[in-house]
């Protein structure tokens, strides 16, 4: 069962790799300490979800005898506990974060199988999701990355959060979550965030794309 990862909670007892993952959200996703690159959050969200205790953690092993399938499957499962709980919560944005112990080079094909599986199901139910790990293989000084390390993490880990308002240029660069969007926010998106002719004419191309209504 998932914990809750809030300010204020770093006397319990998680996991070792949970009690590693609280500073990092705080601190480094939802803040800029100890990090290279852009002076802001990297996710504007992490940290009043932090604060409202609605920001939840669990960990899934996974080890070369576990297919795409298996871990597809747990990850469904978590998007439906994490659909029923969101709905409950309070005004401020929760957010579940899976993490996978182990080392990342064996884990990932595996995990990102599974992700991609899952994707549609998280649409489906007004979320988005996203995996997060740095590649074994990739040097620390990669030229496209911000600087040294940047996307560095304690161990690759998934994400799931609802899909809300402000995700408006995120849902447009996403083809498959744009009709989910459209479904939930066009009339706010129109009324409030089409503020630009640049905005509208991406937000009528999205909508024509998907056979949609502008």
């Amino acid at each position: 069962m998932p914990v809750v990862l809030a300010d204020g909670s770093e006397g319990i007892a998680y996991t070792e790799l949970g009690a590693v993952f609280h500073p990092y959200l705080r601190d480094y996703i939802g803040d800029c300490i100890d990090r290279a690159g852009p002076a802001g959050p990297i996710c504007p969200f992490v940290a009043r979800a932090l604060q409202a205790g609605v920001m939840h953690y669990t960990e899934l092993r996974v080890d070369g005898r576990t297919g795409p399938r298996a871990v597809a499957r747990s990850l469904a499962g978590y998007l439906a506990w994490f659909d029923a709980v969101s709905r409950r919560e309070s005004a401020e944005h929760p957010g579940l974060v899976v993490a996978f112990p182990g080392p990342p080079g064996p884990l990932l094909p595996v995990v990102a199988a599974a992700h991609e599986v899952v994707r549609p199901a998280v649409y489906a139910r007004g979320c988005t999701s996203a995996l997060f790990h740095r590649d074994p293989e990739e040097p620390d000084d990669d030229p496209r990355h911000p600087g040294p390390g940047y996307f560095t993490a304690p161990a690759p880990f998934y994400v799931l959060r609802r899909i809300i308002p402000a995700d408006l240029q995120l849902a447009m660069r996403a083809p498959h979550m744009f009709p989910v969007y459209y479904r939930l926010y066009a009339a706010e998106a129109r009324r409030t965030r089409l503020r630009t002719a640049e905005a509208a004419e991406r937000w009528n191309r999205a909508c024509r794309e998907h056979g949609l209504a502008p």
